[in-house]
């Protein structure tokens, strides 16, 4: 309720996530067979099922939060558009015989059109218009204000991402099988006045971790649909809490 989720749209994510789960692991058939299977293991009615299945089956659209964060990833790790000590460039929008925006956007997010999401990049605080009217992008990392879909759509990959790892070690018997998920804290607490220190001091070095990973998973090769290989996608989340006072009591 606090992000504005109305009860039919909290029903509506519910009722795929139900339905999701419970046709995963089944066996590959049509439409009808494996929503029969979802409604007898969820409860949820077969024609529910049916819709839910019907839409997985369209293309998906890339949501606006991955555009950004695949194209600040290309800017900042992409040689191509790096300069000296690794910096990103101030690009034009469109230049010849030389690295521009248009390009960037082409390898990074083909998928895009160029000025609509230069004037997004703008509008969001991401990218800057110099005087001579080229374009210098300020930071790697974007994350959405609170008011903005591209905030929940985050909430949303962030708590799934969490949840299934957790669930995945929790299942897996096998100990080299399981996932990187480790958690540090201090047993007794810190005072009040260390957290702004602590805060820093984890912002700084997560930070250079994300992205030294991220410079790693840029230079392997991309997978594209002209391969018949498999695509897994995958990757690392930091994050640091803080317990509410009633958490504990």
């Amino acid at each position: 309720m606090q992000n504005g989720i109305s009860y039919p749209e909290f029903a509506e994510t519910a009722k795929k996530v139900f339905v999701t789960e419970a046709t995963n692991e089944a066996p590959t058939g049509d439409v009808d067979s494996l929503a029969a299977r979802a409604a007898i293991r969820t409860g949820i009615t077969k024609s529910d099922a049916i819709n839910v299945l019907s839409a997985d089956e369209t293309p998906s659209v890339e949501s606006n939060l991955n555009r950004i964060t695949r194209l600040l990833t290309g800017w900042h790790a992409d040689t191509t558009y790096t300069g000296p000590y690794g910096l990103p460039l101030e690009l034009p929008f469109e230049l010849r015989d030389r690295p521009d925006f248009v390009s960037l956007v082409r390898t990074h997010c083909s998928d895009t059109q160029p000025a609509a999401i230069l004037k997004e990049l703008i509008r969001i605080g991401v990218v800057k218009e110099t005087e001579n009217g080229w374009f210098r992008v300020l930071t790697r990392t974007y994350l959405p204000k609170t008011d903005a879909p591209d905030s929940l759509e985050r909430i949303g990959q962030a708590i799934q991402h969490l949840v299934e790892t957790v669930e995945h070690n929790r299942q897996e018997t096998d100990t080299d099988r399981r996932l990187f998920e480790r958690t540090v804290f201090a047993d007794d607490g810190i005072y009040e006045e260390d957290l702004p220190r602590f805060k820093r001091y984890v912002q700084g070095r997560g930070q250079v971790l994300l992205e030294d990973i991220d410079n790693w998973l840029s230079q392997l090769e991309k997978p594209n649909n002209s391969q018949r290989k498999r695509a897994i996608q995958t990757g690392i989340g930091i994050y640091h809490y803080i317990e509410k006072e009633t958490d504990n009591k």
